[in-house]
């Protein structure tokens, strides 16, 4: 197409009713309206991004393996497809019973397809992906009449931009992977999905390997993942019931689209959110074995996970059994100087390694360690119980103070 200065350029433009008085006003033209707005509202929800604004936290209710059930709170999200989704109050999520013969989804407010079906639903054990996805519903009954008065049957009143959830199999994605066993599957299913296998290949070779798509839930889109889904959970479900329910492994933030091609990795909005989600991935983990009720000081890491975030928070069995120890978790990985952070220094720390790529334990990277000043000092007093331990990637800046009361010099970094 070839177009002069300030001419009008109509390609995908939206067609909006004019309206004017004398002119007879049909349903084909309210509808071409409403069809405008819906599109108008997901060009602008495609380019604030996708993902999960607010809520839609997936815990377990009854972990039966015959009917198990899970809870998802209210919350909101945009889909790929610019959609804005919404859950308004906590739903209880039977996963082993479904509404009708075919999962079906709303393509009449969105241009974004749905993802074509592939055999027939047959929840059982295995492991799923719990998704939200648009769906169209219609309520009520209006009377409607011909325009020479001849007799209509009643219409549909209202119709309703409903979500409802999906449960699609992951198992026939990872049948050429050599899974773990249960102590490690959790972790290892959760750095599929963050793409940990492909992404160490750009900094191998940042010319030749462009990384765009990369991934568990890539690997399913176009096939039972919908651009019109919205990833809320990864399910473990066994003859023993559910085993867990993974969220971070697939729940992302609100993260804009990115242009960078090639770069995408290292300069895109995705990439963060990810690593956002590595963080928060291994603090949901650690807290549902509830460290502050059970003794964890013979813990190793390595017998539990293939990889770390570039850091975490981890709670000390410092003064009781509850909790973890250092040199059981982190053996020889852990750098021998335990420094002293301050309190205000943990945030630019933070922003600081969601840029970085996460831990890995199979190689020999060593992991650095952190106390916080005011936890250590309020420790010590009795004010609190629990001495939380900050560990990151030893290639981050060093952000620990040395104190002279509180530090030696043979073990801290002095300025």
């Amino acid at each position: 197409m070839s177009v002069k200065l300030q001419q009008a350029v109509t390609q995908g433009s939206l067609p909006n009713t004019n309206f004017f008085n004398g002119r007879l006003v049909t349903g084909a033209d309210l509808t071409r309206e409403q069809t405008a707005r819906r599109e108008s509202v997901s060009r602008l929800g495609e380019t604030i991004g996708e993902g999960i604004a607010e809520g839609l936290r997936v815990k377990i209710v009854s972990p039966a393996e015959t009917n198990p059930l899970v809870a998802v709170s209210p919350g909101r999200a945009l889909n790929r497809c610019g959609q804005a989704l919404g859950l308004y109050e906590e739903t209880i999520v039977d996963l082993a019973e479904r509404i009708g013969s075919v999962e079906r989804e709303s393509i009449g407010f969105s241009r974004c397809p749905a993802a074509a079906a592939t055999g027939t639903y047959a929840a059982g054990f295995g492991l799923y992906l719990l998704v939200l996805s648009p769906v169209m519903t219609k309520q009520g009954s209006a009377p409607v009449g011909g325009l020479k008065n001849s007799f209509a049957a009643c219409g549909s009143d209202v119709i309703l931009e409903a979500v409802q959830f999906r449960l699609l199999p992951v198992d026939p994605f990872l049948a050429n992977d050599s899974l773990p066993g249960s102590d490690h599957l959790r972790n290892y299913l959760a750095y599929r999905c963050f793409g940990v296998d492909r992404t160490q290949r750009l900094f191998e070779d940042p010319y030749g390997f462009a990384l765009e798509n990369y991934g568990l839930l890539d690997e399913m889109r176009g096939k039972t993942l919908s651009d019109n889904d919205v990833p809320l959970a990864l399910v473990s479900w066994t003859a023993n019931g559910l085993e867990f329910v993974e969220m971070w492994a697939v729940r992302r933030r609100v993260a804009k689209r990115s242009d960078a091609a090639g770069w995408t990795q290292l300069i895109g909005d995705r990439r963060a959110s990810e690593t956002e989600a590595m963080i928060e991935q291994f603090a949901d983990h650690i807290a549902g074995e509830a460290p502050d009720e059970n003794d964890f000081r013979e813990v190793r890491a390595v017998d539990h996970f293939f990889f770390l975030p570039p850091i975490g928070i981890l709670p000390l069995a410092a003064g009781g059994k509850n909790g973890f120890d250092l040199d059981s978790f982190f053996g020889e990985k852990m750098l021998a100087d335990v420094a002293l952070l301050d309190g205000d220094s943990l945030r630019p720390l933070l922003r600081e390694a969601a840029t970085h790529e996460p831990i890995s334990l199979r190689t020999d990277e060593k992991i650095r360690i952190y106390l916080v000043r005011e936890n250590f000092l309020a420790a010590q007093a009795g004010q609190v119980k629990q001495i939380a331990a900050v560990f990151a990637k030893r290639n981050l800046p060093y952000y620990g103070t040395a104190r002279f009361d509180l530090a030696d010099w043979d073990s801290s970094r002095f300025a």
